[in-house]
């Protein structure tokens, strides 16, 4: 399978972003809203593809929120500069997942989606992590654009 699409989003400044390379069209990519108070408050719907590829970028990655709640297995990516949710990674021994927020897609215009939502209340840290490895995309560490 090729990873021909690649969907692209930011927080409203444009300092946090994420490329999802994809085999999956933009109106094809799962659409799912949490219901932990964090995504709730944030409106967020995360969307992810475990046969494509997500990395985040960062202008300054000392001013990127890195947030963990819950069981504390994944960095939820806030702009500190905006304010806007973009994303989360979670590392898992040396291979690292992660989500999207849908919301943060530039091509969200073009998008309704209509999510399924979903509660994880009761998972523990091991079901979670289980969960992310199945559904969650292969990524990599939040990276600087920052020259060296």
């Amino acid at each position: 399978m090729t990873l021909d699409e690649e969907h692209r989003g930011a927080c409203h400044c444009g300092a946090l972003r994420f490329v999802l390379r994809s085999a999956l069209a933009v109106a094809a990519l799962p659409a799912r809203a949490c219901a932990c108070g964090f995504c709730r408050r944030h409106a967020a719907i995360s969307t992810s593809d475990p046969a494509g590829e997500l990395r985040f970028v960062a202008d300054d990655p000392a001013q990127v929120i890195r947030y963990r709640f819950g069981t504390g297995s994944a960095e939820f990516l806030v702009c500190g500069r905006c304010g806007v949710y973009v994303g989360a990674l979670m590392v898992d021994g040396d291979r690292w997942y992660a989500i999207a927020n849908l919301n943060a897609l530039e091509a969200r215009a073009a998008l309704d989606p209509q999510p399924t939502r979903f509660d994880y209340a009761g998972e523990d840290d091991a079901a979670r992590r289980a969960r992310r490895r199945a559904r969650w995309t292969p990524a990599g560490p939040l990276a600087s654009a920052a020259p060296a």
